[in-house]
């Protein structure tokens, strides 16, 4: 019994120590620090007696966006503004140019699970 013993314990030694070596000799190139990379210097500026001269232009007058239409569904009679998570998911079968429109035609506004109705 002893033999079988003092045999297993040789070879786990043998192949812990191979183990070791062979991670040894793959990790050692990594070790070594790389060389610092060289700082490359940038030019001097050009001092010339040159102005540039940048024209300004008058302010582009943008038209107003127009409202984005609220989006109703006629089966949940429920209606999506832009601000809901719902809103480009759902095409929205009816469309309100205002909420009052929408609550006038019997719509309610959408709300969210967690959200509390006033």
């Amino acid at each position: 019994m002893l033999w079988l013993f003092s045999q297993m314990f040789a070879l786990c030694a043998v192949s812990f120590a191979l183990g070791s070596l062979l991670t040894w000799l793959a990790v050692r190139g990594r070790l070594k620090a790389d060389p610092p990379k060289q700082v490359l210097a940038l030019p001097a500026p050009r001092l010339t007696g040159e102005k540039v001269v940048v024209e300004q232009q008058p302010p582009v007058a943008r038209p107003k966006p127009k409202p984005v239409p609220l989006k109703g569904n006629s089966k949940t009679m429920v209606y999506h503004t832009a601000d809901s998570p719902y809103y480009r998911r759902m095409k929205g079968d009816m469309t309100f140019e205002t909420e009052a429109e929408a609550v006038a035609a019997g719509y309610r506004r959408w709300t969210t699970k967690g959200r509390v109705r006033v």
